[in-house]
């Protein structure tokens, strides 16, 4: 193997980070890398964007019907008749992609550049396709079996995601020596979202500052706590929302 100079290394990192040099270019990647840390700072960048590449493609729930047709056709196919099958019809439009840019990929010393063109393409994808599908602006909590008529609802009212408000109905009242205050939840951590009452009819609404975006929370919760609040939960769930 020829010696490469420093440049034509950094030219093969983004393809090294994708796994698509062949053997003996990503051996001599490998070796350079052990004292260039240069070429190690780039390397640690691009492995960056390949790691959130999966996320550019959005999960896809399939439809209930699908495995009950499925397993009819199963069912009804003979499993000793291979006459039965049918003919392939090929490859697929999306395997025929695949495999057109697994070519592409392979191809000469201007891989580099093709890789990098197409990470930057599959990125700009996946933030196109976050603000055609924005994360929940509302959250419905569910009530418990201590305030079963209960409903409440959070709404992200601000564009960075901190504000909201949460409106309550069906809550009971309760003596002026308690309040309900909202939990948020992250991590295992609760912080305070407020602290309130309701009015006669079991009904509030109140604004929720938030020191991060309420979508990030991985859950929430409202209890019965002494008038003013606690600093964590101590009495009872009486409406709550999970992720």
């Amino acid at each position: 193997m020829q010696p490469i100079e420093h440049q034509a290394i950094l030219d093969l990192i983004p393809a090294y980070a994708l796994g698509s040099l062949d053997a003996e270019e990503a051996q001599i990647v490998t070796r350079h890398l052990t004292s260039c840390a240069d070429c190690q700072a780039e390397l640690a960048t691009f492995e960056a964007v390949v790691d959130v590449l999966p996320l550019a493609a959005p999960e896809i729930e399939p439809s209930p019907a699908l495995k009950g047709r499925l397993m009819n056709q199963i069912h009804a196919r003979p499993h000793d008749d291979t006459a039965s099958l049918p003919e392939s019809t090929g490859p697929s439009l999306w395997q025929q992609f695949a495999i057109a840019l697994s070519d592409f990929l392979a191809g000469p010393r201007w891989r580099p550049a093709a890789v990098l063109a197409v990470l930057l393409l599959l990125i700009g994808s996946f933030f196109i396709w976050r603000q055609l599908n924005p994360p929940p602006t509302q959250f419905a909590l569910t009530a418990t079996e201590a305030a079963p008529g209960a409903q409440g609802v959070i709404e992200v009212v601000g564009r960075n995601g901190r504000q909201a408000t949460l409106t309550v109905t069906g809550l009971p009242a309760l003596d002026p020596s308690s309040q309900y205050q909202l939990w948020l939840i992250q991590d295992g951590q609760r912080i305070s979202g407020g602290v309130f009452s309701v009015e006669a009819d079991g009904s509030q609404t109140i604004t929720i500052d938030a020191p991060q975006p309420v979508p990030d929370y991985a859950a929430f919760g409202i209890t019965i706590e002494p008038a003013g609040g606690s600093p964590g939960p101590t009495g009872e769930r009486v409406l709550g929302f999970n992720l």
